[in-house]
């Protein structure tokens, strides 16, 4: 075996039948990502084969000699793991998230459809039902369908490889036989022909033995040469129109040559910068209602050379397809000739940068990453070298890129409204040929299955520092490390106070107000990150990242943003509610009187605001104390609310509350009453929720589910309402059938007490919510959003981390008892009782 170790985290090792493999453990990562690549993407596919390739991914989760029909799935969904595919030009990958108890289930899936994946008619049948569907959603059954993939490839390429689509024609493939799958496996899914990438949960030396035992005795097999991808540059601009019915304006796509990753990386990605440059600033500068340009048909660095930079408008009425390329040609000599280029590639880079390091911080789409430029280029360790390119970036390779597009020649499609559906010509496919393949398996050679393993360890979620306290002004500060990225995710939440929760829709609009008139979005860019300010009606929410040495110019941001509301001399007009949104006020106008405590709006008092990150979690307190000293709040010419006297408890907790809109086909509905004090701990009355309504086999799911393709969603929660915990089930059902509705969730509350939660309704529940509970700690940005939502409503952020292995040791009784104190029948009011008629509440525009 050949190994090395990178720069990073990064362990590979090469098995003796040619599986590359690459490992990167992730310390306190409760769950694991595993992908697989293989090197066979649609530009393999001979003529004749079109589509293929697609419709096998599809096909290797349909069964294999050890996980037959479909069986693959087992340790995913009831583990609430994940688990799919993609095909591209070059490659296909196969990834899977699980706990770190299910990874070697896991990888003894993929080496089991590895070593002896079965094809059978009826499989093949069903799924070739599923890609006819796919491909004529994605083609004919959406407006604009195909626009610009897969249709803009046969404009600018030439060879069948490169401008041949991925979906091929389905007449044609429903002639496939499992014979000729067999071929297809051969030829293509060597063990040599493949990457194996785990991030997460991983011990190197334990993972490398697991996979040594179900990979190592895989046999290794010739691969079948990749066909030729050269491709002259075209040497003048290449059109080509279509037409759509029902589409509002003429669409345009134009696509350039990109240079050789491998060759020219540097000019590659002055072209990425150039890309983000005309989506963000192309459409004021063309006039145009939206531009969108990126580097690749299905992202950067996902296709080795030839691919493009493809850029997509759709033109007012009145414009020429003409004018607007000749336009975008003039924006790109403009920007080559722009004194201001260097800066603009500064704050794009920057941007880009940050994005990558968000983006990648999490294991499925890192591990993911890393398989595909091991795979495309042989180089994983690429994915951390590209910040560092993308900072040093010479503005003058970008203005040389942008000179060139100025002139050089390209595509062009132009899909214009029309009476019927026209489409360029396909390109010629020849007849149907066989992969070439050495070395071909008898189409009934058949493994004999092997038992399939058990769970192993589930370690907890941890984390590198943690600090819990509250600043000068009442804000609670909670700090994470979390270095997977050096960013930090921040997360403010403020209950919006009685003066905001009797104004949900001015509440909304003043937010907005803020947000726009300091410009944050734009100034967080400037900065490397996001700044996002939003509303519910109950919390008014600030979502954001920023690079680590950033944090306190975000945190400065903040507080100007939060101290403008001083300037805001009334309230504004209200925003448009949506249904959900509208039940919601309905709750809280009724609570408010009774059960919502006294705070003023914005203020920091009873908020909280979470970090996690690249940080010292015993400096970031002391860091934002500083940088939040200007604000306040608490505006008392805002907090203008003249309430009810208090008549210490909610007037109707368990009123039915239904929002009824004539213009729609839904209704929407909501029950719930505040939480008592003693319902049990958190994971007792976490599991008794999901029992009820929170996960797939939950009891009202299955007493719907005849009523589910009706269109009845139905689903149980707990959430806090004008600073009071709540227990609710709500969901949307047919207009006419709220009494079926409400009936039905009546007669389920009734059952928690006369068919009190068993161990066997309990234990398959609490092996998916304590798995899927894991998944928040997949990446920083996702451990953030959780943080957020425990410590808003006044939880211990410590809890947080033991939570999923308490919800596994939790007894029934413990369940069955906070059921029936979080849902007791008599609080949910069934539909029709005298006292408990639904509420409608009228439907606002």
């Amino acid at each position: 075996m050949t190994e090395s170790r990178g720069h990073s985290a990064l362990c590979r090792f090469t098995l003796p039948n040619g599986l590359r493999v690459l490992l990167e453990p992730q310390p306190g990562v409760p769950r694991a990502a595993v992908s697989v690549h293989y090197g066979v993407g649609f530009r393999s596919e001979p003529p004749g084969r079109e589509g293929f390739a697609h419709l096998f991914e599809h096909l290797m989760f349909r069964g294999s000699a050890s996980l037959p029909d479909g069986r693959f799935y087992d340790h995913v969904h009831r583990l609430g793991g994940q688990a799919n595919g993609t095909t591209h030009q070059e490659y296909t990958d196969y990834y899977q998230v699980a706990p770190a108890s299910a990874l070697e289930q896991a990888l003894f899936a993929e080496a089991d459809r590895m070593r002896a994946p079965t094809f059978t008619p009826e499989a093949l049948a069903e799924q070739l039902d599923g890609v006819a569907e796919e491909i004529h959603q994605a083609v004919a059954g959406r407006p604009y369908g195909g626009f610009p993939w897969p249709l803009l490839p046969g404009v600018l390429f030439r060879s069948f490889a490169n401008a041949h689509d991925g979906y091929g024609d389905v007449a044609r493939l429903r002639q496939t036989t499992p014979a000729d799958c067999v071929e297809f496996f051969d030829a293509y899914y060597a063990p040599a022909n493949a990457v194996l990438t785990v991030v997460g949960s991983v011990d190197p030396v334990h993972t490398r033995t697991l996979i040594e035992r179900h990979f190592g005795d895989i046999p290794a097999r010739p691969v079948a040469p990749v066909p030729s991808r050269d491709e002259p540059l075209p040497t003048a601009d290449r059109w080509a129109s279509c037409t759509e019915p029902g589409v509002p304006g003429t669409a345009l796509a134009l696509g350039y040559r990109l240079p050789d990753p491998e060759q020219d990386l540097p000019g590659y990605l002055a072209h990425t910068v150039l890309a983000r440059l005309m989506s963000r600033h192309g459409a004021a500068a063309l006039r145009l209602p939206a531009v969108s340009a990126g580097c690749g048909f299905f992202g950067p660095l996902d296709a080795k050379d030839p691919d493009a930079l493809v850029v997509t408008a759709v033109l007012p009425t009145g414009t020429r397809p003409k004018d607007a390329v000749a336009a975008v040609a003039g924006q790109w000599a403009a920007w080559a000739a722009d004194p201001g280029l260097p800066d603009a590639v500064a704050r794009t880079a920057s941007a880009l940068v940050s994005e990558h390091h968000r983006a990648h911080a999490d294991i499925q789409t890192r591990s993911r990453a890393l398989g595909r430029l091991e795979i495309l280029f042989g180089r994983a360790e690429l994915l951390d070298e590209l910040p560092v390119l993308l900072a040093g970036l010479d503005p003058r390779r970008v203005a040389e890129a942008a000179r060139s597009l100025s002139s050089v020649p390209k595509a062009v499609l132009v899909m214009e409204p029309g009476e019927v559906r026209t489409r360029p010509r396909r390109t010629e496919a020849g007849p149907p040929a066989r992969p070439a393949a050495a070395a071909v398996r008898a189409p009934g050679a058949v493994e004999a299955p092997r038992p399939v393993p058990g769970p192993g360890p589930q370690p907890a979620p941890a984390h590198a520092g943690l600090r819990d306290t509250v600043v000068p002004g009442g804000l609670r500060v909670v700090a994470v490390a979390d270095r997977r990225a050096p960013l930090v995710e921040l997360r403010l939440r403020l209950p919006l106070g009685a003066a905001g929760w009797s104004r949900p829709g001015q509440s909304a609009a003043l937010l907005r107000t803020l947000a726009t008139h300091s410009r944050a979005a734009v100034r967080a860019a400037a900065l490397g990150g996001s700044f996002e300010l939003s509303t519910d009606g109950e919390w008014a929410d600030v979502t954001g990242y920023v690079p680590a040495d950033g944090t306190e110019r975000w945190l400065a941001l903040l507080a100007e943003v939060l101290s403008g509301a001083r300037e805001v001399p009334t309230w504004p007009a209200a925003a448009v509610r949506t249904p959900d949104q509208g039940l919601d006020d309905a709750i809280r106008s009724r609570w408010l009187d009774a059960s919502a405590p006294d705070a003023a709006f914005l203020s920091p008092a009873g908020g909280s605001l979470v970090a996690v990150g690249d940080l010292d979690p015993e400096g970031f307190a002391d860091l934002a104390a500083r940088a939040l000293s200007s604000w306040q709040g608490g505006f008392a010419h805002l907090s203008d609310v003249v309430r009810p006297t208090r008549s210490g408890a909610s007037s109707q907790p368990g009123e039915p509350v239904v929002l009824r809109d004539e213009a729609q086909q839904d209704v929407h509905l909501v029950v719930g009453t505040a939480e008592p004090a003693g319902a049990g701990e958190e994971a007792a009355r976490f599991l008794a929720t999901a029992v009820l309504g929170g996960w797939f086999r939950a009891r009202l799911a299955e007493r719907f589910a005849r009523r589910a393709d009706a269109g009845f969603e139905l689903y149980a929660g707990r959430d806090t309402v004008v600073g009071v915990p709540r227990a609710y089930v709500r969901g949307k059902v047919p207009l006419g059938l709220e009494e079926v509705a409400l009936s039905g969730i009546h007669a389920e509350l009734a059952r928690l007490a006369e068919v009190p939660i068993g161990a066997a309704e309990l234990d398959p529940a609490r092996d998916f919510c304590a798995a899927q509970l894991l998944g928040a700690f997949d990446s920083p940005e996702a451990h953030a959003d959780l943080l957020r939502r425990a410590v808003g409503a006044g939880g211990d952020p410590l809890e947080l981390y033991g939570l999923p292995e308490r919800l596994r040791t939790v007894s029934a009784d413990e369940v069955a008892k906070a059921a029936v104190e979080l849902f007791p029948v008599g609080a949910f009011r069934a539909a029709g009782d005298a006292a408990g008629a639904p509420a409608v509440v009228p439907s606002r525009s």
